[in-house]
């Protein structure tokens, strides 16, 4: 009887007050996620984004010299080691360049490091630097005065 009461009671309540209290649920709604979307750690990849940007043309003409090629970096995991293997053509005569290794969830665990290949292009690293997880790779050297760039995503074992 006293739930009937309460239903019946709700059906003959004013439209007014039926207004204000669904305008009432939804502003606890929003509060509760701009609270939650508060509570959300926020972390940039790059610290100088800003400078980075007004340079992109240079990482996109990099990244479209690579795709001439029809090749990549490869990575490739065996045993303890990291192989990266830069396509053959860009490997030639490489005057500068380095690799990174960004981590989305730490910025302790990113990793950046000079391009030291073999003569074929190749560069060990030990599994050991870095930690179980995602990363994301990016890749930007010179070779015979030509840039490359490449950019992937890594699942570190």
């Amino acid at each position: 009887r006293l739930l009937f009461f309460h239903l019946n009671y709700i059906l003959i309540m004013s439209w007014g007050y039926r207004v204000i209290i669904i305008l009432s649920v939804f502003v606890v709604g929003i509060l509760t996620m701009v609270y939650i979307a508060m509570k959300q750690d926020v972390v940039m990849i790059d610290d100088n984004y800003y400078e980075k940007e007004l340079q992109y043309q240079g990482v996109i003409d990099a990244r479209t010299n690579l795709e001439k090629l029809n090749d990549s970096v490869l990575v490739t995991q065996e045993g303890e080691m990291v192989r990266i293997k830069i396509p053959a053509l860009a490997a030639q005569n490489i005057s500068e360049g380095y690799i990174e290794f960004l981590r989305h969830d730490d910025k302790n665990k990113d990793r950046k490091l000079t391009i030291a290949t073999d003569v074929n292009g190749t560069q060990l690293l030990p599994k050991s630097n870095f930690s179980k997880g995602e990363y994301k790779l990016r890749a930007r050297w010179k070779s015979n005065n030509v840039e490359y760039y490449d950019e992937r995503k890594v699942m570190m074992q």
